[in-house]
């Protein structure tokens, strides 16, 4: 699309919303971010799940956002709706990671359940967001919790990301939200990673 079909049609947007358009207001400075970028924020030999809006954004603060360079180990990311886009890092950050690309549940549970009996995968990242409710929804809670013993029994941290609740066994269930709005569609992903903010899920059950 050209640029000036782009920036009318902005302006018409700003025009009809404009209380969505309205500039977010930023975190205080000295406000500390808590950031899951650490394998080590969840509990090894477990199974976690982390859900809410910012979830997309967790790979890209394991990759190493906003320099793109990390001294974390390496991760396999297990992706469910075949929805990474490596193409958007840089050959360095993509070089730390093992991405399984899946194309429904049956294949993303399937993968993960290798991986996690492997044992030589400490830190496996699965992502089920690009898969549809019904089709997560019609998984039988066993799944869960045969990944749950393979996890404790191989001692790999395992972290399941979910638009909404799905992991009925989840040690840890985190909620990660960032602060946006549509003016933010042209902000840096190292500016949206920054905003993330986590918090204990509360109020509502998996499944």
């Amino acid at each position: 699309m050209a640029a000036p079909v782009i920036d009318e049609l902005r302006k018409k947007l700003r025009e009809k919303f404009p209380q969505a358009h309205a500039v977010t207001s930023r975190v205080a400075e000295e406000e500390e971010p808590d950031q899951p970028f650490d394998p080590a924020f969840f509990p090894a030999a477990a199974i976690s799940e982390v859900v809410g809006s910012g979830v997309g954004m967790l790979v890209a603060g394991l990759l190493g956002e906003p320099a793109e360079s990390s001294p974390l180990p390496d991760f396999v990311l297990v992706d469910g709706g075949d929805g990474f886009d490596p193409g958007s890092y840089t050959a360095q950050a993509c070089s730390r990671l093992l991405w399984v690309r899946c194309r429904s549940a049956e294949e993303m549970i399937k993968a993960a359940d290798l991986l996690v009996r492997d044992g030589n995968m400490p830190f496996i990242l699965l992502d089920t967001c690009g898969i549809g409710r019904r089709e997560l929804q019609s998984l039988p809670a066993s799944v869960w919790w045969r990944l749950k013993l393979a996890a404790e029994t191989g001692g790999c941290r395992l972290v399941v990301m979910s638009a909404a609740p799905q992991v009925p066994c989840a040690g840890v269930r985190l909620a990660l939200t960032a602060r946006l709005g549509l003016e933010d569609f042209e902000v840096p992903r190292r500016e949206l990673v920054a905003r993330l903010r986590v918090g204990a899920e509360r109020g509502r059950r998996a499944g």
